[in-house]
């Protein structure tokens, strides 16, 4: 089920297998409060962490996702459309927050520049760790901490290839074929990122997108989910196998 991963990836999954057995028995570890997005952060509960989203609007309600089991989102529908989501784990973990994401649109009669929504970040999780200008009016700033939840001055570049939200289909059946995430941001990748479109003066923003993800923690996750899958699969084989050996005919 692993063979595509690169080798070194599937060399740190293998090494969770024993982790992820003793995680499913003590219940997922617990992660720091700091950094948030939001007031909501990764290991956070997720009827906490509804209730919190809640407090973003009082006339607009927060939705659940489909399936029900990933998470819930809010969309402002005002001028400068915004949503909130957040992803939670899946069974046989309880639901804790692993992703939050938070992005806005914006029309030409109401702007955000640049240097606002730098401004608010900077004063939210100060300096950023590094940037990555990939061009063509996208542009990315990282804070990425360590595991208790402390910025990091400089961090390995190879971490600008993570993106969180490339993890929402494999946290319910864990990291498997097709995975592009290395193995580097299962290990280390617990980070705020803030992608930014601009518009061709580059100090206007047509969108923004920041999301916060502990990806250790959602490997984590995942890997009990896919253990649990892959035992129930066997299960289910083994079952069909005896159900078709007692069916012996009569000659």
């Amino acid at each position: 089920m692993l063979s595509k991963l690169p080798i070194f990836a599937v060399a740190f999954l293998a090494g969770q297998v024993g982790l992820a057995s003793l995680i499913w028995a003590q219940g997922l570890p617990p992660t720091p409060h700091t950094p948030d997005l939001l007031g909501i952060y990764p290991g956070m509960p997720a009827a906490a962490a509804r209730a919190q989203m809640q407090k973003l609007s009082s006339t607009i309600n927060v939705l659940t996702l489909n399936p029900a089991s990933t998470g819930f989102q809010l969309t402002i529908p005002d001028q400068n459309r915004e949503t909130v989501a957040v992803y939670l784990t899946q069974e046989p973990n309880d639901p804790f927050v692993w992703l939050i994401e938070r992005s806005q649109n914006f029309d030409t009669a109401h702007p955000m520049s640049k240097d606002a929504l730098l401004g608010a970040l900077h004063q939210k999780y100060g300096k950023e760790t590094m940037t990555w200008d990939k061009g063509g009016g996208g542009l990315y700033y990282y804070w990425i901490f360590d595991p208790s939840g402390k910025l990091l001055a400089t961090a390995d570049d190879r971490l600008k290839v993570c993106n969180g939200g490339s993890f929402v289909t494999y946290i319910g059946r864990g990291p498997e074929n097709g995975s592009t995430d290395l193995a580097n941001c299962y290990r280390s990748f617990f980070a705020v990122t803030a992608s930014l479109n601009l518009l061709q003066d580059n100090s206007q923003l047509q969108a923004y997108n920041v999301e916060l993800v502990n990806m250790p923690y959602a490997i984590a996750a995942a890997t009990v989910t896919m253990n649990a899958n892959n035992k129930a699969a066997d299960q289910a084989r083994r079952d069909q196998e005896n159900k078709a050996n007692q069916n012996k005919p009569t000659f």
